[in-house]
């Protein structure tokens, strides 16, 4: 533009002429020059009036909204990602009354859980991946709400079990979408030192359907047939498809500069973005470019273990209280609580925390010294060892006739700590890596989900194998050793991001 004023100025001034400028707030692609014959004056005219009211956040840092604006915002995404836990989780009580109903042998447990997950860790990919190369969120959930929609109307309907995974298959791959592109706008509209917090309110709410899943799921199954559970979820996802049509604006931002204490490790690819904001290339694939970076590829597979061990916790008891304690399923729906509520302390108090000593950093340093996103792994520490020990615990006290109490304690703690290491690191990747935090939220779910079905699928011929007691020790003693993964993390973090930027 003010390059355009420099020329139009080079005009000779003995001419007696006049230059007027029409000031405008939106940038403009094109400009309009007209000469009036009578003063031989310039005006240079807007074209560019009619941009959309839902892009209007791309012109201005998405930071700017104001609190309440964006609290309603993080409440909108929060309930749209319970949708997606609670889409797997609320399936459990019923899986064995599913296959009762088809005739189905009992691997297809296991086959259904598995399906889900494969479909939805992948679909995670190419989702952030779109989100990203055509500068959109906004747009990925109005495509994916009403894919989720017709796959629960498929569930519902299916006249055999193939079908039932072909839907369930259809459902993982929109609901993969709502939990990356939800942590996409977070990364867009909040702050550093507000991001944990910010956070730790998603995953509280996301977990929540961890609690309300098999609780529903277990009392729809029992007395409406668990082909209610879809007709459930087909209402749940249409309500928040209107609320998200209503009142969530598109927040991607391409110039949005990282905030100056910020360490990017994508420094040189956000550079090539913020040059060719146009360039609209979708490559499904381009976020697995970020395990190149080896703070990001330890992280991804120091959660993802914690993650798929913790997880197997649950399938292990749809399975076995039934015939261990005589529950039926409404009331195995219910023993799935103290476990939800362990993962919702969990990620709440880790998120405050984590804040809380990024601020106590920030505190003890100079003011033009930048915050390195390493500082946040130091509130890990007591995490790390509570979980693998809950599940020793957990696997040795299984095979004894222990009060059903116990389990459920263990179960609580060991998802409590997973939680607690799931938030502070998943937004750490996020704090390393703003310019692609759709994408590196991706490339974590994908993993973990991806070894979550791998081991789902084993975990039958291990608990034959090994028994219930071995299995869990060995995965507590996988999770003991990976610590010394995160802890290279945190002392080599920085180094490896300041070589690669290099």
């Amino acid at each position: 533009m003010s390059q355009n004023c420099e020329n139009l100025c080079d005009i000779d001034r003995n001419n007696n002429s006049s230059i007027t400028v029409v000031e405008f707030d939106k940038p403009t692609n094109s400009l309009n020059t007209e000469s009036d014959s009578e003063n031989d004056s310039i005006t240079i005219k807007n074209n560019n009036s009619d941009i959309e009211d839902t892009n209007k956040l791309n012109n201005y840092s998405s930071k700017n909204l104001s609190i309440w604006r964006k609290r309603l915002i993080l409440l909108i995404l929060s309930i749209a990602a319970m949708i997606s836990p609670m889409a797997d989780s609320i399936l459990y009580p019923a899986l064995v009354q599913i296959c009762s109903d088809f005739q189905a042998p009992e691997i297809f447990v296991n086959i259904l859980a598995a399906i889900f997950m494969f479909f939805m860790g992948f679909g995670q990919i190419g989702w952030a991946a779109f989100s990203e190369s055509f500068e959109t969120r906004r747009r990925v959930y109005l495509i994916c709400m009403p894919l989720i929609l017709i796959s629960c109307v498929i569930c519902a309907l299916t006249p055999n079990i193939w079908l039932l995974i072909v839907g369930r298959g259809i459902q993982g791959c929109g609901t993969s979408s709502l939990v990356v592109i939800g942590s996409g706008i977070i990364a867009d509209i909040y702050e550093l030192t507000e991001r944990g917090s910010a956070f730790g309110i998603f995953y509280v709410i996301y977990t929540f359907a961890v609690l309300l899943g098999p609780l529903f799921g277990g009392y729809f199954t029992q007395y409406f047939g668990w082909r209610s559970i879809f007709w459930y979820l087909a209402i749940m996802t249409g309500v928040v498809y209107i609320a998200i049509l209503l009142f969530v604006p598109e927040t991607f931002n391409s110039n949005n500069s990282n905030e100056s204490n910020e360490s990017d490790v994508e420094g040189s690819e956000t550079s090539e973005v913020k040059s060719s904001p146009s360039r609209k290339i979708f490559n499904p694939f381009l976020p697995f470019k970020l395990l190149r970076y080896p703070n990001v590829t330890i992280c991804v597979l120091y959660i993802s273990l914690f993650c798929t061990f913790c997880d197997i916790q649950p399938l292990v008891a749809s399975k076995n209280f039934p015939k261990k304690y005589g529950v039926s399923t409404s009331t195995l729906g219910l023993l799935f609580i103290p476990s939800g509520i362990g993962l919702m302390v969990g990620s709440f108090i880790g998120g405050k925390y984590s804040d809380l000593v990024i601020k106590w950093k920030k505190s003890k340093q100079n003011d033009d010294e930048s915050i390195q996103p390493e500082v946040r792994i130091n509130s890990i520490w007591i995490a790390t060892l509570i979980v693998p020990a809950a599940n020793i615990l957990y696997g040795w006290l299984f095979e004894r006739e222990i009060h059903i109490a116990v389990f459920l304690v263990l179960w609580s703690l060991g998802n409590f700590g997973v939680f607690f290491i799931f938030n502070i690191i998943s937004t750490y990747l996020v704090d390393s890596n703003r310019s692609k935090s759709a994408s590196v939220i991706a490339v974590f779910h994908c993993v973990r989900l991806f070894l979550e079905a791998c081991v789902s699928m084993l975990e039958a011929p291990l608990e034959e194998y090994l028994g219930i007691k071995w299995m869990f020790t060995l995965f507590g003693l996988i999770m003991l050793l990976s610590n010394l993964l995160i802890i290279a993390v945190f002392f080599k973090g920085r180094s490896w991001r300041e070589k690669i930027d290099k």
